[in-house]
């Protein structure tokens, strides 16, 4: 299984409603950083290369950013999936470092 494709196939749609959403809401700073995530995740060409934009997903989720409601539900959404494809991910080859 192309865990890389999954992940770009289940996730960059939603970060991209995201985007969107945090621009339509005038929250430039978050908008930057779901950006940037989004772009490792496009770049991401092999598993190990999905450790950072899903580190940074944890990261601004329960740390950085309270968003207001569409956007949080996206971003709830877009958690939901990332630790899904990292359950199966481990249980096909071990922890991601």
């Amino acid at each position: 299984m192309d865990h890389v494709t999954n992940a770009r196939n289940e996730i960059e749609p939603l970060l991209t409603q995201l985007i969107r959403q945090l621009g339509i809401e005038g929250r430039a700073t978050e908008m930057a950083v779901y950006s940037r995530i989004q772009h490792h995740l496009r770049n991401a060409k092999h598993n190990h290369e999905l450790a950072r934009p899903f580190s940074d997903l944890s990261t601004t989720a329960n740390v950085c950013f309270t968003l207001p409601g569409e956007a949080n539900i996206l971003l709830e959404r877009i958690i939901e999936k990332a630790e899904i494809l990292v359950c199966e991910m481990e249980n096909q080859s071990g922890a991601i470092h």
